[in-house]
């Protein structure tokens, strides 16, 4: 569990989002530490949330809420050639350009940097649907 400070639209319980990073703005921020303590590109879900607020001058509505987070797991997919339980693997964008994919999301939307190290926690029944060699995997 993390403490962290997001805007009014994420701050009830259920809510997920994706951390990226902090904007230049924040470096003059005192609460810029209670804010950016995620980690880039995390998903994360929103597993209590408090009552207490603070202001802001980033987000819409000129407020964040205090909330504990988890973070979640993430699913991409992966050469299945190099898919193994407990590996750490070099994640490679795919080349493909199908946006209507059913796995897009996991694929090439997924966010995921290019030549970024990824461990594999476990890898799923789902394979690409355009045959290019890739398996669902649940990473971190």
């Amino acid at each position: 569990m993390v403490i962290t400070l997001v805007p009014k639209n994420m701050a009830t319980e259920g809510s997920r989002f994706q951390y990226f990073s902090s904007a230049p703005e924040c470096g003059i921020c005192n609460l810029r530490n209670v804010c950016h303590n995620l980690k880039a590109g995390a998903y994360y879900v929103v597993t209590k949330s408090r009552e207490k607020e603070h202001d802001c001058f980033i987000h819409q509505g000129g407020k964040v809420y205090t909330v504990e987070v988890e973070e979640e797991r993430r699913h991409l997919m992966i050469q299945k050639k190099v898919a193994r339980e407990g590996a750490k693997v070099t994640y490679k964008y795919p080349e493909c350009d199908d946006y209507d994919c059913k796995f897009a999301n996991i694929c090439i939307l997924s966010f995921t940097k290019n030549q970024s190290k990824v461990k594999v926690n476990s890898i799923g029944e789902n394979s690409c649907p355009r045959g290019y060699g890739l398996v669902e995997a649940d990473v971190e």
